[in-house]
């Protein structure tokens, strides 16, 4: 996924390449200043995550346009340490 593009751009992504809008991945594309690769990232995620494109009402929820999880060093800072530190501060 680009690294600009924010939930709300993912759920117009996902509406436009619906097959009730059917809007090409070009013209998405055009609209979005996406890439076509990115667009058909974001439409087959959603998808695998549990859109259903042919059902009408379309249900798009958080869940299938999410961040995925970011590998990283995890934090070493428990909830109780971070309290513990506001409090004495």
């Amino acid at each position: 996924m680009a690294p600009n593009t924010n939930i709300a751009t993912r759920a117009l992504v996902v509406v436009l390449k619906s097959p009730i809008r059917g809007k090409s991945t070009a013209e998405i594309a055009e609209k979005t200043g996406l890439s076509k690769r990115t667009i058909n990232n974001i439409y087959l995620r959603a998808i695998s995550r549990g859109f259903e494109p042919n059902t009408l009402p379309l249900t798009i929820k958080d869940e299938f346009l999410k961040d995925a999880p970011r590998p990283g060093r995890p934090l070493k800072q428990t909830e109780e340490t971070k309290q513990l530190l506001v409090t004495k501060v």
